[in-house]
């Protein structure tokens, strides 16, 4: 389990949100008037899909804890939406039994490069992205989406070359305001075990903004200039999430990196 979800306390309000197809657009479902919604929604326990949005109305099927469905509508007054799952409508499922999630899932791995700004600093970096798998979250509901970075940086002092772990939530961490986190983990800033560094940052991808949360180990990093930004997908609020967290290093940082590649 990630150090940070421990240290929050973290806990996912199973509070609704969703993604209005267009606003307060209307469609017929089963001869039920709905507002149109779309996303991907996961069931959080075993629950019953009944034929209209109220639990007076027939189970017409079940669903176990975990599957993702596809939101077709909610219905005004009960907290009912519509869902689909491979292109079938299933029928109504009470809201509160859903959260909403992303795929973090990148099909190919991707290069980039940073360049520190401050000139004390002087560290050039080449790195390399790429996805490695979903990791169900201990105690929750839900997976992340788990990232390997590794890191190739040249200053002054020499090389150095190091990995880096980096996670997304695919449900949201503040469900009501659909804000999933994003975070960084370099094991090797830090004494590598129980105390490493950690940045964290709320990713919102309704909106696409992206909200600097916090450092663990404040010494070795300091609150970004910009403390938020937009991003245009998931892809583009991972680069940037990465790039600004790289930023943020303070030359204790990269003088504990350089050390540890000698």
């Amino acid at each position: 389990m990630n150090k940070f979800f421990a240290s929050l306390g973290f806990v996912v309000l199973f509070c609704l949100w969703g993604m209005p197809a267009q606003a307060q657009q209307t469609i017929t479902v089963l001869d039920v008037e709905l507002t149109a919604m779309s996303g991907v929604f996961e069931v959080t326990k075993d629950v019953n899909v009944r034929s209209g949005p109220d639990t007076t109305f027939k189970r017409v099927a079940g669903l176990k804890e975990g599957t993702r469905v596809r939101a077709i509508g909610k219905h005004a007054k009960g907290g009912w939406i519509a869902v689909s799952k491979d292109g079938e409508t299933l029928g109504f499922v009470f809201a509160k039994m859903l959260v909403p999630v992303v795929d973090g899932a990148l099909d190919e791995q991707f290069m980039g490069s940073f360049t520190s700004s401050n000139k004390d600093i002087g560290v050039a970096c080449g790195y390399r992205f790429r996805f490695e798998r979903k990791v169900k979250v201990e105690g929750a509901s839900f997976d992340t989406a788990d990232y390997e970075v590794r890191f190739r940086c040249a200053s002054a002092k020499g090389g150095a070359t190091f990995y880096a772990h980096m996670f997304l939530t695919e449900s949201p961490v503040i469900a009501r305001k659909g804000v999933h986190l994003i975070g960084l983990d370099v094991r090797s800033i830090g004494d590598g075990f129980e105390e490493y560094l950690t940045t964290r940052y709320f990713y919102h991808p309704k909106t696409g903004k992206v909200t600097f949360n916090g450092h663990s180990l404040p010494r070795f990093a300091t609150p970004p200039k910009s403390q938020a930004f937009e991003t245009t997908s998931i892809k583009d609020a991972l680069v940037q999430t990465l790039e600004a967290s790289v930023a943020s290093w303070t030359p204790k940082a990269w003088e504990t990196l350089f050390t540890k590649s000698e």
